[in-house]
Order: structure tokens, then sequence, then C-alpha cells
């Protein structure tokens, strides 16, 4: 075998090498998303069965009433928390606590220290984040106006595209708390850029009527 046919060789069997770890690394995606899906349906159907909470009376004090005070909730990394689903995009994604690498191979993330799908805290802004080249794939194609839904075991949220636009990276303005509620989508941009890509894409939605 010549010189070249060995190159040559060499070249296809490790482009086949690298197609067959992509392949793999979308794979265990896809059996990650359907876990969580099955875990998130469970927890919703949980939540419809559990029987409501009682409802004080206004202007009751807790610590007098025998109710127990609770905590709240350690951030639940690697979680499934909401359903995200954009038509117009064809995204339909169960989100997960974190933002992490890893968390980021399984799906959509939501981002530490933004608001909570579902909660009300008065950060008011939640983010979401992922890959381009995976569940945030078709975010470019998302305009002004169209709808996106946010399922949690509290309910669904419907929201409106208000804004969109690029950022430098380290724009960490995106992230930071705002006076009213709304939903904020962020992904690599450009899509067709090779390696780091140095802006974002931030899609801004705000909600419409709340759905029980």
């Amino acid at each position: 075998m010549t010189a070249r046919r060995l190159v040559s060789f060499a070249l296809i069997l490790s482009g086949a090498i690298l197609c067959g770890m992509a392949g793999l690394h979308y794979l265990r995606g896809f059996e990650a998303q359907q876990e969580a899906r099955v875990t998130f349906e469970k927890a919703l159907a949980k939540r419809q069965e559990a029987p409501a909470l009682p409802v004080l009376p206004e202007g009751r004090d807790l610590a007098r009433t025998g109710f127990p005070l609770r905590e709240p909730p350690a951030y639940p990394e690697g979680q499934p928390i909401a359903w995200l689903l954009i038509p117009s995009a064809q995204i339909d994604a169960i989100v997960l606590a974190g933002s992490s690498p890893q968390v980021l191979d399984k799906g959509p993330g939501h981002v530490p220290g933004t608001e909570l799908p579902g909660r009300r805290s008065g950060l008011n802004n939640c983010v979401i984040t992922a890959h381009r080249d995976s569940y945030f794939r078709n975010l470019n194609r998302v305009r002004k106006g169209e709808r996106i839904e946010l399922t949690t075991p509290d309910g669904l949220q419907s929201y409106r595209v208000v804004s969109r636009e690029v950022v430098k990276a380290d724009s960490v303005g995106v992230l930071a708390p705002t006076a009213k509620p709304r939903l904020t989508l962020i992904t690599c941009y450009p899509f067709n850029f090779v390696g780091h890509a140095p802006n974002r894409l931030v899609v801004v939605a705000e909600p419409e009527a709340t759905n029980p």
C-alpha cells in the first residue's frame, strides 16, 4: 500500500470515528431527554393529584397557627423542571436545572441565580440556555410576536417574543433581575462559527395571561 493510500485510509478512518463520536453524543442527549420527560411527566401527575393546601385567614401569624415553616428548597441541579415549547422553531425540550456542560449535554439548562420557572422570587428574569448545535439549533428562526410555552408542575405559562438581539459573550446584563417577569433564551452566535463563538443570541419574551 502506497503512502498516499495510507494517508487516505487514515483520514477516512478518522472521519468515521469523529462521526461515530458525534452520533453517540446526540444519542446520549436524546436518551437523556426521554428520561427527563418521563420524570417531568411524573412530577406533573403527582402535583395534580396532591391535595390543595389550606388557606390561612388574612393576617394570621404562621408561627402561632401550628403550620410548619418550611425552608426554601435546595436548587434541583440536573433535575427536569420545565417543558419548553416553541412551535415556530420546532423546539420541544425538557429544561433541566443548571447550566454546567454536563447539564447542557442533556437539554436546555436554567441559569442558576435567575428566576426559576414557575416560581415568584422577585428576580423576574428566568434565563434558559442551550447549545446552538443541539437543542437551540433553531432558535435563530424565532421572531418578534411569536409564542413560547413554558410548562412547570405549577401550570402553563405562555409568552410572546418582544425582542431578539446579538450581544458579546461577556454581556452579563442579560442575566440580571428585571422589573417585570420575562423569559430570556440564550445560545452562542453565529450558528455557523467554528469553535467558541464570540457572541450570544438573546431572545426575550414576556408573559401573557397565566393559564392554570
